[in-house]
């Protein structure tokens, strides 16, 4: 109730509003009586997740993933609208209340149109940024490309040169002509790094004071050393062999990978600290005591190990490996860890880095006192195979001219004029909000499904260009209202509005207008509202400058 004298201003009529007393998650707040729940809770900093609400305008109430539970009622109640009543008790994080908000999101992924990761990118084992790398590469920013490379792969200039490329296998532009020539761009990336007076050095922790010995200096135990020294722990990296390399080496003839390349990117892993010593051989002349007592951990990456090897050790193994935890290559033995081949016999050197890399992840979560789980897994939106007519909607922005072949062959790889003219064939069907996308940070929170409730054949992909600054993608609209709300209070001449009903209802700009109509004074704030990706920055760089949401 509000206490109201005539011919005073409201402004201080607010002051006289009743105090309401709620309890959420078991503490006591009191608010002005017209407060909703969310403001309650805001003001005990407990955070309700939201995707429709934007403070300063009409609560709309559309996303439903703000429910609280009511206690007194036992009923779901949404925070962003529903005001506080005298003894109010609210529970915000309760199993039912999670069980209502997965339900709201896999209602709205059921129709989100678009992928997280591009599938080149959720197809490299290694799980390279690909789409990243090719734009750095199109703007002629090599330092910036060669880092992303290496944040993933250990050894680009090796693998681009032997790897099957998976990564293509999975690129959407192949459903037009040509997948993009991803392997050739990482080879032309790594050597273009090597050939220069100081290669890239990525940073290094302080040291830990910590030792670890890897065992197998093959793809797997030299992508665990990689990675391990940049967390500031010592590496000694022991091999049967009398030079690093493993099958790199020893497997692979020299036309296909120079002996040159090989050693030069090893010589990059001996310059962030790693000791290798050579010619010592698990179970004969290199012990398990001498292991297990000089190091803090342990990493087996050799190939395949013969079964009386692991006698005495309290590592468990059968005839095809070492058995291990799938998702941190732990083994039976507390700090010792194992991947590679001497798991399962692998056939791409690739997937052997890539196990190289998981495995120092957790081996660094050991090493760090915590509980070793491995990267946290991220929630994927996948858009499936593209048909003819996506395939144009993606080509608004991709070059038209087929795929590039080096003139001087694969054996020389791409020219920089070429790599440059490649890199403009990529769809760029990549997230352009993929850390900031509200709707897939609170869909790997309550473990969404977007599968659910797919009961129909999806909607077509779209992408709007219409707009200097701004990209929409209408596929990846939550119908949320924000961007109507800020166009209609900005004063837009058209700004955006709601179309159609029921399921069929969707944003655009009043009759049939270009979007560069609709935004002509508010796109940024539209952009920075969209708790989405379907109204995004064209310039992916300015999207990494834009305030945090």
């Amino acid at each position: 109730m509000r206490y109201v004298q005539a011919g005073v201003p409201d402004r201080i009529c607010k002051n006289h509003m009743k105090l309401i007393s709620v309890s959420i998650d078991n503490r006591d707040v009191s608010v002005n009586e017209n407060s909703t729940v969310f403001e309650a809770a805001r003001k005990l900093n407990i955070h309700i997740p939201t995707l429709c609400y934007l403070n300063g305008y009409e609560r709309f109430t559309s996303c439903m993933i703000c429910v609280v539970h009511e206690i007194n009622s036992d009923r779901l109640i949404p925070s962003c609208s529903a005001t506080v009543a005298e003894g109010m008790r609210i529970e915000t994080e309760n199993e039912k209340v999670k069980v209502a908000r997965k339900d709201a999101l896999d209602f709205l992924l059921s129709e989100h149109v678009g992928d997280c990761e591009a599938p080149c990118h959720r197809a490299c084992p290694a799980h390279m940024n690909i789409p990243q790398m090719i734009r750095q590469i199109e703007d002629n920013r090599l330092v910036d490309a060669i880092a992303t490379v290496k944040r993933d792969i250990a050894l680009p200039a090796v693998l681009g040169r032997i790897c099957p490329a998976p990564c293509e296998k999975g690129c959407h532009r192949r459903n037009f002509d040509n997948p993009v020539g991803i392997c050739s761009l990482k080879r032309y990336v790594a050597d273009v790094d090597l050939a220069q007076d100081s290669p890239y050095h990525p940073a290094v922790k302080p040291n830990s004071g910590k030792k670890l010995a890897v065992v197998g200096a093959g793809p797997a135990g030299l992508s665990a050393a990689y990675y391990l020294l940049q967390d500031g722990h010592a590496c000694h990296v022991y091999d049967q062999n009398p030079h690093p390399g493993g099958m790199l080496r020893y497997g692979v003839p020299d036309k296909e990978l120079p002996k040159s390349v090989l050693d030069s990117e090893i010589d990059r892993i001996s310059g962030l600290g790693a000791e290798f010593r050579m010619e010592r051989s698990l179970g004969e002349d290199l012990g398990w005591d001498e292991l297990r007592t000089g190091y803090d951990a342990l990493v087996l990456a050799v190939g395949k190990i013969d079964p009386k090897v692991f006698e005495d050790s309290g590592v468990e193994h059968t005839s095809k490996g070492v058995v291990i935890n799938r998702k941190t290559f732990e083994t039976s033995v507390p700090g010792v860890f194992a991947g590679g081949n001497a798991v399962s016999e692998a056939r791409m050197a690739i997937r052997a880095a890539a196990h190289g890399k998981s495995m120092a992840y957790s081996v660094n979560q050991f090493l760090e006192n915590k509980t070793a789980k491995g990267p946290k897994p991220r929630f994927h939106s996948i858009l499936g195979k593209i048909r003819k007519d996506e395939a144009n909607e993606f080509m608004k922005e991709a070059e038209k001219h087929e795929h590039i072949v080096p003139v001087g062959g694969l054996k020389t790889g791409y020219s920089d004029e070429e790599a440059v003219r490649e890199s403009s064939r990529c769809f760029g069907c990549d997230c352009r909000k993929p850390d900031s996308c509200k709707l897939r940070k609170y869909s790997e929170e309550y473990q969404a499904n977007q599968r659910r409730f797919s009961f129909v054949e999806r909607k077509g992909f779209q992408r709007n260009i219409q707009h200097e600054l701004v990209i929409y993608e209408p596929g990846k609209c939550i119908k949320c209202g924000l961007c109507v709300q800020i166009t209609k209070k900005a004063g837009e001449k058209l700004g955006l509005t709601f179309i159609d009903r029921g399921f069929n209802v969707r944003v655009e700009i009043p009759f049939g207008e270009p979007l560069s109509q609709g935004l002509i004074n508010v796109a940024g704030e539209c952009v920075t509202a969209c708790p989405t990706a379907a109204l995004s920055w064209r310039d992916r760089n300015q999207e990494k400058s834009s305030p945090n949401k």
